[in-house]
Order: C-alpha cells, then sequence, then structure tokens
C-alpha cells in the first residue's frame, strides 16, 4: 500500500522550508542508508540531488540519481526510494496547484523526467537553491526561476521526435564518457560518420543547446560533485573536469552557476555544517 504524501511531507530530515507564491522549497537529509516505503506525492516537484546517492523505483524502472542531477516527478506520482549507506541531502521545489493553475493555457503538467543534468533546468534548479541557502528569494524570482524550469521539462518532452536518428543518443553517451578530455566536433563526427554541421544543427534542435554548452555543464557538474565531497584545490579540480585552466573553469562556472567555484565551494562547506 501506498502513503500519501502531502505538500511539504517528505522522508528524512527537514533543514529549512520556504512556502511563497504557490511554490514549496525544502531542503532534506537523511544522514544514514535506508529504504524508504512505496509513497504518493500530492503535489509535483523536482528534486535535486546534492550530495550522496538516491536509487528511485517508478514502474519497475530503476534510475540513479548522482550528485547536482535532478528529476521532475508529476503530481500523484507513486514510486520507491533507497538512500545509499552514505546518506543524501536533496534540494525539493513543490508546485502546488495554484501554481499550475496560471500556466493552463501555455503548457501541460510535464510526465516524469528522471535526469535533467544535460539540460538548463537543472542549473536553474541550483540557481533557486543558492539563492534559497543565502535567504535572498523573493516570490517573483521563485516564480520566474521556477517557470523557467517547468517550460524547459515540458519542451524536453514535447521535442522527442520518434524520427530522431538513432546515433543522437550515441552523441550523448560520448559527450557523458569524454567530457573530461579535449573533444572536438569533428572527432565524435568521424567517430559516428555523420556530417558535423549535420550533427551539430541536430543535437542543438534536440538538447536546446550546443554540443560545447552540454559539455561546460557536464564539467561543471562534476566540480560541483567533487565540491560536495570536501574540499578540493581549484586549479587542480579545474583540470581534472576537463578545463583548460582555473581561470577558465572560472569564467564558465559562473556563467552557468551564477557564482564562483570559490564561493560555492564554501556555500556548500557552510551548509553540510548548519544542515548536520
Amino acid at each position: 500500500m501506498s502513503t500519501n504524501l502531502q505538500t511539504g511531507q517528505f522522508y528524512g530530515a527537514t533543514q529549512k522550508r520556504v512556502d511563497a507564491a504557490g511554490l514549496v522549497l525544502t531542503e532534506i537529509r537523511h544522514t544514514q542508508g535506508r529504504k524508504l516505503p512505496m509513497h504518493t506525492h500530492e503535489s509535483a516537484y523536482f528534486g535535486l540531488l546534492l550530495d550522496g546517492g538516491y536509487t528511485e523505483w517508478f514502474t519497475q524502472r530503476a534510475t540513479e540519481y548522482g550528485p547536482f542531477t535532478l528529476g521532475f516527478h508529476p503530481p500523484s506520482l507513486t514510486h520507491e526510494d533507497e538512500i545509499p549507506a552514505c546518506g543524501s541531502r536533496m534540494f525539493c521545489i513543490e508546485v502546488r496547484e495554484a501554481f499550475w493553475q496560471g500556466t493552463r493555457n501555455l503548457l501541460t503538467v510535464p510526465k516524469f523526467t528522471p535526469d535533467l543534468c544535460g539540460r538548463e533546468t537543472t542549473w536553474l534548479g541550483v540557481k533557486l537553491y543558492r539563492a534559497f541557502r543565502a535567504g535572498t528569494l523573493d516570490a517573483l524570482q521563485i516564480e520566474e526561476i521556477c517557470g523557467e524550469m517547468l517550460q524547459g521539462c515540458a519542451r524536453a518532452n514535447f521535442t522527442e521526435e520518434k524520427s530522431a536518428p538513432g546515433w543522437l543518443d550515441m552523441v550523448t553517451d560520448l559527450l557523458r564518457g569524454k567530457f573530461r578530455t579535449q573533444i572536438t566536433l569533428d572527432a565524435i563526427a568521424q567517430e559516428l560518420n555523420v556530417h558535423p554541421i549535420h550533427l551539430s544543427r541536430v543535437f542543438r534542435k534536440k538538447h536546446r543547446c550546443s554540443m560545447g554548452e552540454y559539455v561546460n555543464r557536464l564539467r561543471v557538474q562534476f566540480a560541483c560533485a567533487k565540491m560536495s565531497q570536501g574540499w578540493p584545490a581549484l586549479d587542480e579540480l579545474a583540470l581534472e573536469a576537463g578545463f583548460a585552466d582555473q581561470s577558465h573553469m572560472g569564467r564558465v562556472f559562473k556563467s552557468i552557476v551564477g557564482d564562483t567555484p570559490a564561493k560555492f565551494r564554501e556555500l556548500l562547506h557552510n551548509s553540510v555544517h548548519t544542515s548536520a
């Protein structure tokens, strides 16, 4: 039997909550591994994993989340979760019915979308989390950022065409596997036997960003995950993530996350200590 969780209700310890503009923002922490019972959330929500691990089962399909991956869950979705021994920390953005009312003429409720790390939606979630932790949120900012996240998620579901070429998924697999190296368009095109101009055009149409932007998001995601695990030296982290140097990482990081790597590292460090 499934347990029904009301808006604002989660398993785990709530560290902080903000309820405004038809949205509920909650940071939840699990200090140890556990398997959660089957449950249903009243409201739709985005879940951004900040550190640790998280496995989710939905209709016998398992999705494993890593740090700084995000999933969208429509309202009344029934699922089961498991927290690994290392625990987890997650930032959840719930959407009340009142907020949906204002978007009915623009978009429908998106489908379950388990991993949006290669899209802008994740970094909008990170931007919202930064303001949430810093205490600088206002209703307008919450509405604008969450509205963009919902549009991005709905658009992603809408643009999944059956006629997409079979090699398109291979491109994302290659980028995810090689983002920490120096990747060139020609090398990918040759490996897939696709013209580079056609490859670039189809990828942008599908993912709403260039391959270069996609790779930079993966590199920043990697850097964020490393920061959540400790206090890495930024010059070494830049090279490990695939950036040319620390200044290159700094420019890209700030353009995506909205903050410098040093400030974001400090934010993560402080949030771990204040929520422990």
